[in-house]
């Protein structure tokens, strides 16, 4: 079967590779609040959100400011490796694994956005930005591992039927 969308199955190794990278600097950056010196440099930005002094937030537009990448490394590495363990082919592509992927992406968005939507209800401030960073990978998440857990019971389904 052709499958127009999926990335080459080559791809799938680069993305684990990164995913991975991904949730380890995540553990170090977040839960550690680590944010090296070695990433904090001059950056261009559309938006943001500066302090002067006397801790008064200014609202700043197209301008250079000094910020530290290392979250945006983390999320770049988590969103590009889980595009590329999500939607890369698997050796054997064929209609039960499309059909799979079709019925694990419904899933995932589903719980994705049941989600989302308890978050609304019952979390605020700062608490319902962070719920909405971590929404970002969720749905990838989600997908990941239905995905693989459901071909990983099929494969050991048809393994014992033989």
């Amino acid at each position: 079967m052709k499958s127009r969308f999926l990335l080459p199955h080559q791809l799938k190794l680069v993305g684990w590779i990164l995913f991975i990278a991904g949730i380890i600097f995540m553990f170090f950056a977040f839960l550690g609040n680590a944010e090296p010196e070695l990433f904090t440099v001059k950056t261009f930005a559309i938006a943001a959100i500066t302090f002067d002094l006397g801790n008064t937030p200014h609202n700043t537009y197209f301008t250079f400011i000094e910020n530290n990448l290392m979250d945006e490394m983390v999320e770049l590495l988590l969103i590009i490796g889980g595009l590329l363990v999500a939607f890369s082919k698997n050796k054997e592509e064929d209609e039960f694994i499309s059909k799979l992927r079709l019925e694990s992406l419904l899933w995932a968005t589903y719980i994705n956005y049941g989600i989302l939507i308890f978050s609304i209800l019952f979390i605020y401030n700062i608490s319902f930005f962070y719920v909405l960073v971590a929404n970002m990978f969720t749905i990838l998440l989600l997908f990941i591992i239905r995905f693989n857990w459901v071909l990983f019971k099929s494969a050991k389904f048809d393994k014992d039927e033989k």
